[in-house]
C-alpha cells in the first residue's frame, strides 16, 4: 500500500508543486522491528530499530525516501517527536496548511484514512479551483 500511495503521492506533487510548499515529515517509526513488527514489513525487507537519536532517524528517512522513490521535500522530526506530538500524525497524516497559516485540512490517520483524494480536493478548493 505505501508504494502506490508514493506513486500518488508523486503525481500530486508534480501536479501542485508551484502553487503549493510540500513537505514530507518522517516521524518515529510505526512498525520497528523491536516495537510492533507486521508481516507486511517482514515480507518486504524492511526491517529498522526504533531509532534513538536524530542521525539514526535520518538514516531510517533516507532509506524509505529512496526505496519510495518520494520526489517532496522530505524533512526528519526529531527524535523528541515534536512534530508527531504537535500534529497527532502517528503513524501517518495528510495536512494542508492554507496561506493565513491555519491548517485548512487534515486527514484521518493512516493508513486506513489516508485519502489522498479528500487532500486534492482541499488542494484545489485552497487554490480557488
Amino acid at each position: 500500500m505505501l508504494f502506490r500511495s508514493a506513486v500518488r503521492l508523486n503525481e500530486i506533487y508534480a501536479k501542485y508543486k508551484d502553487d503549493v510548499e510540500f513537505m514530507c515529515i518522517y516521524i518515529r517509526e510505526a512498525h520497528s522491528d523491536d516495537g510492533w513488527r507486521v508481516q507486511d514489513n517482514l515480507d518486504q525487507n524492511i526491517i529498522y530499530d526504533e531509532p534513538t537519536t536524530d542521525d539514526e532517524r535520518t538514516e531510517v528517512a533516507a532509506a524509505c525516501q529512496i526505496a519510495m522513490d518520494l520526489k517532496m521535500p522530505y524533512y526528519i522530526d526529531g527524535i523528541d517527536n515534536g512534530v508527531e506530538d504537535k500534529y497527532l500524525s502517528l503513524p501517518m497524516r495528510l495536512y494542508l496548511v492554507g496561506a493565513d497559516g491555519k491548517i485548512a485540512y487534515t486527514g484521518d490517520r493512516g493508513p486506513f484514512g489516508f485519502n489522498m483524494d479528500t487532500w486534492v480536493e482541499a488542494i484545489e478548493e485552497s487554490l480557488g479551483g
